[in-house]
Formats: structure tokens, sequence, C-alpha cells
């Protein structure tokens, strides 16, 4: 059954020749024609029954101690400078462990949600982290998020989870046990008193503190691991459909309307051009790419050109002495093509999970409505930078509408426990 709607409405002489000139052409869901290509690329975008990552850095992420040891270090306010920030703070579990809209904790750049975050190879909006447990300590220092120090997060950890760490990890370093630290002392501090504090620790008991630190950010990787989307009314329908292609038979009562099937026809189609970067069940990549945005954050300004040397030169990197890994096993350092062009201005590609509920958008949060993005994408700024990975979309109004409907089928239900079996 095929509906045909003719907008005929006469403002003046060229408006009207344009709308009388303008058919489009909707279906009904249940007469929507996907072809073996597309089927492909539904599934691909479908959430796994299971989820299963491995970090060789990190030996203890499928540690179940260490996952409790993890999550309760997660809500945990005492790392923090002020006793009054956690990671739950901003990466909340009730909204897609990101931060609630409107929420009134000042932040300078977009809180990414950690659904998933464990696919990954690199984090951060530029990549200066290459694993899960070693971007999981950068907040822990910066002074804009939880703002303390090493040391104080050691003394911490030793302090209250003595046991369960060393449950986990061992004994305490022998160079810890019975050493007077400074209540606060890092390399990475704001406070120049506080990085000399750091430096006139003698060299093994640096090496001590930072190991025990390493093993914080391992078992926050650990929690985080566990975190992963549940099935959206989007990933339902892709079951409907491969179900009647099966059976040859056509889709009943399908659960997305005739408007979000032809978004989502956009979306997997050249004309969209949103699949070469949303894709595969994250509807992310996982890589970096220049979209030259507005009033960019200044980590999007040399982006993974200047990520990626960051994350080489992080003690905490796959290649690092408190990596688990063989250097063998750190293939996305050792073989990552550095100083090139296209690294330049090129930050990482979102999720579009859960996108409906995450607003504001882009790294710095310059677009407060989904419209706005896709106005964004579709006539393509000009370039800030070096280069730019986009070019204009060039569809029309109703067509925008369509790609939003769509959008907003990627929402799940924040309430929906199941989130290790999204199926």
């Amino acid at each position: 059954m095929t509906t045909l709607i003719k907008i005929s409405s006469i403002v003046s002489c060229a408006t009207a020749l344009l709308a009388t000139s303008l058919i489009i052409n909707i279906s009904t869901p249940e007469d929507a024609q996907w072809s073996q290509k597309e089927l492909a690329i539904l599934s691909s975008l479908r959430l796994p029954a299971k989820w299963k990552v491995n970090d060789t850095s990190n030996l203890y992420l499928h540690n179940k101690q260490a996952v409790l040891l993890g999550e309760r270090l997660f809500s945990d306010t005492q790392l923090s400078r002020s006793k009054q920030v956690a990671c739950a703070s901003c990466h909340q579990p009730e909204h897609y462990f990101t931060l609630k809209p409107g929420n009134e904790l000042s932040i300078t750049k977009q809180v990414p949600s950690l659904l998933g975050a464990a696919n990954y190879n690199w984090y951060m909006l530029d990549g200066r982290a290459d694993s899960l447990w070693a971007q999981a300590l950068k907040p822990l220092e910066n002074h804009i998020e939880h703002g303390g120090t090493r040391t104080q997060y050691v003394l911490h950890v030793l302090d209250k989870y003595s046991q369960r760490y060393q449950s986990i990890f061992g004994p305490i370093p022998d160079e810890l046990t019975g050493a007077v630290l400074p209540a606060q002392a890092s390399p990475s501090s704001q406070y120049p008193v506080e990085q000399q504090l750091w430096h006139q620790l003698d060299k093994p008991i640096q090496e001590a503190i930072n190991r025990v630190f390493a093993n914080i950010g391992k078992s926050l990787a650990a929690y985080q691991a566990t975190l992963w989307p549940v099935a959206t009314r989007f990933d339902r329908y892709v079951d409907q459909i491969m179900t009647a292609t099966e059976k040859s038979a056509p889709t009943r009562d399908p659960l997305l309307d005739a408007q979000e099937v032809a978004g989502l026809k956009i979306f997997i189609s050249e004309q969209g051009q949103c699949f070469r970067c949303h894709n595969g069940p994250l509807l992310s990549n996982g890589g970096f790419h220049a979209t030259t945005i507005p009033e960019p954050h200044p980590d999007a300004q040399k982006g993974h050109w200047s990520g990626l040397e960051l994350a080489f030169a992080d003690p905490f990197n796959c290649l690092g002495r408190y990596s688990d890994s063989l250097p063998s096993q750190c293939k996305e350092l050792r073989f990552s093509k550095r100083a090139a062009d296209e690294l330049k201005g090129a930050t990482k590609v979102p999720s579009l999970r859960n996108i409906s509920a995450t607003a504001p958008y882009m790294h710095a949060g310059q677009f407060s409505t989904l419209k706005d993005v896709l106005q964004y994408y579709n006539r393509a700024a000009k370039t800030i930078g070096i280069h730019s990975d986009i070019a204009a979309l060039k569809l029309l109004p109703y067509q925008l509408n369509q790609l939003e409907a769509f959008l907003l089928t990627l929402t799940a239900d924040p309430n929906d426990e199941s989130a290790n079996d999204p199926r």
C-alpha cells in the first residue's frame, strides 16, 4: 500500500511552482523493502546478545572482586580534593551514565556515556588514553574534575579498602609500608608545591604509588566494563524484519512507523552519510574525524594529532611498566599513524545510543537539540582547521525530520535492568 502526499499550498508564484512539484512518496512500514546489503548493515547495528571484551593491559578486567572494588570507588566522593565529587557525579547511573541535561555541575565539555565504553580502543575527546583504565585515572587528577592527587588517592584506598585491595592485587608494596607520604603530591598537580613534593620522593616510592594508582584505574575499568546499553525499539525492529525475511513473510505490526523507517534508510545510505562514522552496535566506529564544529573545546583544536602524542607519553599506556601487556600486544600504539594531517582537529566519534536523552550535543555541548545537529551537518560549516571530514548533506526538510524520527528510536528505557542481555 502506497500513499502519495502532494504539497499544493500557494503563497506566491515561485513557492507555488516549488510546492506543486514536490511529491513525497511514503510507504507504509509493512511495505518497506530491504536489500540484502541493507539487511546486512541493519544486522551489524543490532546490539549483540552478549558482550565480551578483553584488554591485555588489564588482567583484572573480568575479576569479580575488582569489579566490586571499582563499583565502590566509582561512587566514592573521597576520590576528589573537595570530597564532594565522584565518578558517578557526572556519569550518573540513572541517566545512561552521563550527565543529565540541565545539571548544575559546571563542566567545559560534554560528558560521554560509559555504556559500552569498554568496546573502544581509544578514550578521551582526542584519544589521549589507549585503555579504559588509563582513561579512568585522568579525571582524578584533572583540576576541573576531581582535582585530587596521586598520594591522596593511594592513601585513601590503602586505608579504607586495604583488605579488599590486597585480595585482588596482592600485598601493599613494601616501599609504602610504614612510609609517610605527603597528603597531596603528584607530577600532574596544578600546584607547583605538590609537584615539588612528588619529585622529592624516592623513585622506588614513586613507582609503588604509581602501581597502586594504576590498580585503582584497573578496578574502575573492571566495573565500567560491565556497563552496556540495552535494546531499543530500533533493535527490536531489526529482529522483526530479520525474522520476517527468514520466513519470507511481511512484517506484522512493525515497531517503526513509515517516518522512522524512511529515516533509517537515509541513515544507512550514501545520501545520509551517517553510517560512515556511526556504525557497529554502538553506532560509533570508535575513530576520529574532523567535523569542524564551531567554538571547539581546546582538546579539539589539534584533535587526535596531539592526543596520540599524549598517549605515547603517558606512563600508564599499554607499553608502560604498569601495563599487563606484552609490547607485542600493544598494536594500537605500535601501529598508529602519527603526525598525519587527517588527525588534525579530529575528535572521537560518539555513540548515538540513547541520543535523544543526552543533550546538549557535540563535544562541548554546542548544540542543544538534535534538529540543531542535523541542520549543521546538512549545510556543513566552514572549516576552522586544516581540513574537514564532512560534506553538506543537502537533505530536504522532510528528510531531516525523517532522520530525526529514526534517531529518536535509539533511546532505551533507563530503568531497563537487562543491560547484559539486551535481547
